[in-house]
């Protein structure tokens, strides 16, 4: 049996739990990218890609408070070049199922995950960690 935790709430233990659907309802505002201070391993081939590794996190601006953080790549290639996300997110974010109960760790993670890469936030950390875009930038479905 599980203890009831009221919803949208930052709880005791740092988790806020929520739906996957209340996601979208949610803004998320950015809050810093970077580079990485570590350089990505050298390619000693002149036809190899150029990889860039940096991170980004984002808050919401009001309540309730949640914070979602991960690592990205940016992958040069002659005629082409991308930025995806690494691993999985860093969040205080827990996840829960339709009846409430709070998934597993890394199923939530996994979801997390998988929001991350259907919003668009690649432009907003490039633009802060090139210092090229004002980091002042909000997402919401």
């Amino acid at each position: 049996m599980h203890e009831s935790h009221p919803m949208n709430v930052v709880q005791s233990d740092g988790y806020l739990r929520m739906h996957a659907r209340e996601l979208g309802r949610i803004p998320l505002t950015h809050l810093i990218s970077s580079l990485d201070d570590e350089p990505a391993a050298a390619n000693d081939r002149c036809e190899g890609a150029t990889v860039l590794c940096g991170y980004t996190e984002w808050v919401s601006p009001a309540a309730p408070m949640l914070s979602i953080g991960w690592d990205w790549a940016w992958r040069g290639l002659p005629g082409r070049s991308g930025v995806v996300r690494l691993g999985l997110p860093r969040t205080n974010i827990l996840l829960v199922s339709e009846t409430s109960v709070p998934l597993p760790w890394d199923d939530s993670l996994e979801a997390l995950a998988q929001y991350i890469d259907g919003i668009d936030w690649q432009e907003v950390a490039l633009g802060a960690a090139f210092g090229t875009q004002p980091p002042a930038a909000t997402y919401k479905n």
